[in-house]
């Protein structure tokens, strides 16, 4: 299952390049990240540098390109919580990282879609 959630994210959102997410990608971002979220629940062990752990850190990258197009602080402080927590193997920081992400993509998904 984590695959597939990397798929999507790693591919559909690391060749951000316009001025904000749309909100059919700020959407599918989140999804995908709830999906992880979730999936990270019934994996005991990462596992230091394992596929998943791989995968996570390509993760934390392709969110920083997410904070610069939305140019916003606090996802971009988050991110960094992310990343330093990935950097640390401190899994519940991260957890609790992604989940602060996902809160500040479906506030930028409520102020910027009107059918949020």
């Amino acid at each position: 299952m984590y695959r597939l959630v990397f798929i999507m994210v790693v591919l559909g959102f690391s060749g951000l390049s316009h001025a904000r997410l749309s909100c059919d990608e700020l959407d599918g971002l989140a999804t995908a990240l709830d999906d992880l979220a979730e999936a990270l629940v019934s994996i005991e062990n990462i596992g230091l540098n394992s596929e998943l752990d791989d995968g996570l850190g390509e993760l934390t990258e392709v969110l920083t390109d997410v904070a610069e197009v939305e140019s916003d602080t606090r996802l971009k402080r988050w991110i960094a919580d992310l990343q330093l927590a990935w950097d640390d193997m401190e899994r519940e920081d991260f957890e609790d990282s992604l989940d602060d992400i996902i809160e500040r993509l479906d506030e930028l998904g409520a102020r910027d879609c009107s059918d949020w």
